[in-house]
């Protein structure tokens, strides 16, 4: 009963914590200037709020949504200060060469709207048809700090015919295997 009741403190703590902090929306892109052809991802990011209502932009005409939205959550606890981050992220791909601008989001944050800032992205011409993949970019980690392009067994091939002292090798395919000898005790 104690430590429902000490859990059930932590918790409200933790929220009235979470409330005395100002709740911020913003937007961010993966690169501002991209060739034509190519996805950019747009994030929008609340921290230390609980949103309501996410009210995504539209792109239209100029970009085609790609994928999306894409929602990912944290939260973090150092030094007792506790940060929530919410992200709502879209690839879009341009239509079109030129500048133009992300149009503004908005959420709901305890009875209250927040908005983005409109942001401007310059669509280049690409005669060379060059793909860069904004994924590539993000460096994504694993919780160790491992990037994805961390080898695997596969890709060491004396490891996979590695014999173990002790132990028979495994018949390859199509081969028989050889034929155990029969001891017997005097």
């Amino acid at each position: 009963m104690q430590k429902l009741i000490l859990f059930s403190l932590a918790l409200l703590f933790s929220t009235a914590m979470m409330a005395q902090k100002n709740a911020t929306f913003t937007v961010k892109v993966s690169s501002d200037s991209i060739l034509l052809g190519n996805d950019v991802k747009v994030s929008f990011i609340l921290e230390n709020g609980e949103g309501r209502n996410f009210e995504a932009p539209k792109f239209e005409p100029h970009f085609m949504v790609v994928s999306g939205p894409n929602t990912f959550s944290s939260v973090s606890m150092a030094n007792g200060e506790i940060n929530q981050t919410i992200e709502y992220s879209f690839y879009i791909q341009p239509k079109e060469t030129g500048s133009f601008f992300i149009p503004i989001a908005s959420i709901d944050v305890n009875g209250k709207a927040l908005e983005t800032k409109a942001l401007e992205v310059h669509v280049w011409p690409n005669p060379e048809g060059i793909k860069i993949d904004p994924r590539e970019k993000e460096g994504q980690d694993d919780f160790f700090g491992l990037d994805r392009n961390f080898p695997s067994f596969r890709d060491f091939p004396s490891f996979r015919d590695f014999q173990f002292p002790g132990l028979e090798p495994a018949p390859k395919p199509g081969e028989e295997p050889k034929k155990k000898r029969k001891t017997y005790k005097l």
